[in-house]
């Protein structure tokens, strides 16, 4: 509510022209703003054009132009009040119009100071009631601004124009900040020293300025637990008309979640790039070592039949052995490269992976210095399908990399083992997750750490930080193979000059099922009839010769399909056969379900360097009783054959 302009305007209408100029100068003194009528006619064109206050109606007779003037000035200002003459006091048709305006009756032969006195009552009665009005819209006012606060989730503040006073701040900032509005009011700068350190520059220099503009950005808030929250904070100064600051307000607003989620959608986005680059370099390994592994079988088997046939402790013998070393070495690279690329074949079993870690561990003290202490928590005993051999490798490698970001200074080498229920949250947040019960290895040091490039690059063959002849930089891309094949999920996270955090997520199953052991029995020779099939002419001329020198009786073709019209002319003319998946016109796989289909008992051992579709699982789901990775050497094949032959326990057969 506002002071309107007709609150000090009066008018009188007076029909003695010199009583009419005596009241108008008394009241002109006192300050008023009078206007003069001496007929209710005239009066009422000053009506028309302006409100008044207070109207004096002093006339000696009535007439409609006296009620018409009471009507209209109604009109004007509904709140007017009226002083009238006594000769309305007796008119009934003038009271309907003017209502409770009346606050007196004059006599006609009154006094100056009797109006006077009237008039003064008349204002400070309408003053009274202002007020009263006032304080109401204040009240309501205030309790709509308090509906409207306590409803809205931003913070704002107002502050003097120096910020030495909090002036108003809203009961939401003691749900963000974590501090109470009191404390805020008693230092007002508490505000600004809440945010974060590295945040704190971009709002505190330009927030005292005369000129300044204020500013807008986000910063994340350290609450007195010490957690953070983000918010975005805009500040505007209030100036006068003449541009003076007046105020300080401000405004905040909790993104919090926003920024989780944005921070989530992040890292998922580079899981999925990393994910995807795995799988397209893997895919490549994979079909690399394809053809290498048909070269590195023929190199291998060559040289063991060279070495059967020159003189011991020969020249030749010794180079023809460093030859097959080399190839070892060779074979070994092949199927690190395929274990990063999931194409391996792996003996899963139920295994405990603590009795892995607590071995690991325990090989891992001895040659770990003393400089680095090793802390182990290991809170479950849960089982997974895994390959123990390869849970071990992934340990070791893991331990030996925080031990080398640890070497020079020392530290703490953290190893934790716990279970932990994958939900549908942590597999969104997590590349690679499946919903369900999980074992989590946590392997984390105090060492160096890893900038983000190199940390975006850990995976990728072939790349390392160390020096020349300390890394191959296949460790972690063989570490990341490994777990992708045992269905599970890794996570680093890593700071410079603070240490590393890797966090292994593997799927448990239900029951731990121990497999009886059997050691493969020594080679022995054989005289059973074979059929050995391969698209590769160096791999079956090899395959012949070889098994030939072992007693069997050995059939070769390059054509799956010429194999296949072969054993249907007469089923029973062989007692094995072995055949490589990668076949043109019909693989391995399609080659075996045909033999079986022709007869169920037939053994068959398949053989392949790499393949998307088949797996030791799938194969022996098949019928299929023996699978092997390339490059084959004597020593692989020749164990597997009598297995198979004789109908025992294999792990080669099962590998």
């Amino acid at each position: 509510m506002t002071m309107r302009r007709e609150w000090l305007r009066i008018l009188i209408v007076e029909d003695r022209p010199s009583q009419l100029e005596m009241n108008v100068n008394d009241l002109a003194e006192e300050g008023y703003q009078v206007v003069g009528a001496k007929t209710a006619a005239e009066a009422s064109e000053f009506a028309r054009c302006e409100s008044f206050a207070v109207a004096v109606v002093n006339v000696q007779a009535l007439d409609a132009a006296g009620v018409s003037l009471l009507s209209l000035l109604k009109s004007k200002n509904a709140e007017i009040q009226m002083v009238l003459s006594a000769a309305f006091a007796s008119l009934d048709s003038a009271k309907g119009v003017i209502g409770e305006s009346v606050v007196s009756y004059i006599k006609r032969e009154g006094s100056p100071s009797e109006l006077l006195g009237i008039i003064r009552r008349t204002f400070r009665d309408q003053l009274t009631e202002y007020t009263k009005d006032l304080e109401r819209a204040l009240t309501e006012r205030d309790e709509r601004f308090r509906q409207l606060v306590d409803h809205i989730k931003e913070v704002f503040w107002v502050f003097a124009p120096d910020q030495s006073e909090v002036w108003y701040v809203s009961p939401q900032y003691e749900t963000v900040w974590g501090r109470s509005c009191a404390s805020f009011r008693e230092d007002p700068q508490s505000l600004w020293n809440a945010i974060h350190p590295q945040d704190q520059p971009r709002f505190l220099t330009h927030q005292i300025e005369p000129d300044g503009n204020g500013v807008q950005g986000e910063c994340r808030i350290v609450r007195p637990d010490n957690t953070i929250r983000w918010v975005r904070i805009q500040t505007v100064p209030i100036r006068k008309s003449n541009g003076d600051l007046l105020s300080l307000a401000g405004v905040a607003e909790d993104i919090t979640e926003r920024k989780r989620v944005e921070e989530a959608l992040t890292k998922t986005e580079r899981q999925f790039r990393q994910s995807s680059r795995m799988e397209a370099i893997g895919t490549l390994a994979g079909g690399i070592a394809h053809d290498f592994n048909n070269i590195l079988t023929a190199i291998l088997g060559y040289t063991e039949l060279a070495l059967a046939t020159v003189p011991k402790e020969s020249r030749t013998q010794r180079n023809l052995q460093e030859v097959l070393t080399a190839g070892h070495r060779a074979k070994h690279l092949v199927l690190q490269i395929l274990t990063f690329s999931r194409q391996a074949g792996q003996g899963k079993k139920p295994t405990p992976l603590h009795m892995v870690v607590r071995e690991a561990l325990k090989l891992l003290r001895s040659t770990i210095p003393t400089t680095i202490e090793i802390r182990q928590s290991l809170k479950t005993e849960s089982t997974i399908l895994a390959d123990p051999t390869q849970m071990h490798q992934i340990i070791i490698n893991l331990c030996t990399n925080a031990e080398y970001a640890m070497r020079e200074p020392g530290g703490i080498l953290y190893v934790a083992l716990e279970d932990v229920e994958v939900t549908e949250d942590l597999t969104g947040a997590i590349s690679g997750l499946h919903i369900g019960p999980h074992v989590r290895l946590t392997v984390e040091d105090t060492g160096s750490g890893m900038t983000p490039e190199v940390l975006e690059r850990l995976f990728d063959p072939f790349f390392t930080t160390k020096p020349i002849g300390e890394g191959s930089g296949m460790g972690m891309a063989v570490v990341h193979g490994i777990i992708t094949g045992h269905r599970g999920a890794i996570v680093v996270q890593s700071v410079v000059n603070k240490g590393t955090k890797i966090e292994v997520y593997l799927p448990t199953v239900p029951t731990q099922v121990f497999e009886p052991i059997h050691d493969p029995k020594a080679i022995q020779n054989g005289k059973e009839s074979i059929l050995f099939v391969d698209d590769e002419e160096t791999i079956v001329r090899l395959g012949k010769e070889l098994l030939t020198q072992l007693g069997y009786t050995v059939e070769v073709h390059t054509s799956s399909i010429e194999a296949l019209r072969t054993f249907s002319e007469d089923p029973h003319r062989f007692d094995l056969v072995i055949t490589d998946q990668a076949m043109p016109g019909l693989t391995g796989e399609a080659l075996s379900r045909e033999l079986l289909r022709i007869r169920p008992d037939l053994p068959i051992i398949l053989c392949t360097g790499f393949s998307h579709v088949i797996s030791a699982e799938r194969a022996k789901a098949l019928g299929i009783q023996g699978y092997l990775m390339k490059p084959l050497a004597i020593r692989d094949l020749v164990p597997i054959i009598r297995h198979v032959l004789d109908k025992t326990p294999s792990s080669l057969a099962e590998s």
